[in-house]
């Protein structure tokens, strides 16, 4: 079965917690995190391999923690990066440059359609990668 990795960046308890435990529970995804956004360094990158980063935050146009979305962007481009938030507006941003049907309400169906990154052998090897 193949498992995608998904990197979960959150500063707020509440939301990484719930994410965290609706994440945890899929077969087919390996949940690296919850980590804190705003300590996390772009170099983890290269070590954790995510083939997606979930950006988790109450407030989406917060400054500080976009200009960490786009710095993870910026290093890794062709990384999927979906940002959701706790501001009432029930948005789900996708950042990537890979093309994804105009429907992706749904967001752990939105993690599948990503290609995977690594090999199902190293899926899980990573995912403790710690802070």
């Amino acid at each position: 079965m193949e498992k995608h990795r998904v990197l979960l960046l959150s500063d707020h308890p509440l939301l990484s917690e719930g994410l965290a435990n609706v994440l945890g529970k899929m077969e087919d995804l390996v949940l690296i995190g919850p980590r804190s956004a705003s300590s996390f360094a772009l170099s983890d990158l290269d070590v954790c391999v995510p083939d997606v980063v979930l950006f988790a935050e109450q407030d989406t146009d917060n400054i500080a923690a976009n200009t960490v979305l786009f710095q993870i962007l910026q290093h890794v481009p062709d990384l999927p990066v979906i940002q959701v938030g706790l501001s009432g507006d029930n948005t789900v941003r996708v950042y990537t440059s890979h093309t994804l049907p105009a429907l992706s309400a749904d967001l752990i169906e939105t993690i599948r359609k990503f290609p995977l990154q690594c090999s199902d052998e190293t899926a899980e090897d990573n995912s403790d990668f710690e802070e």
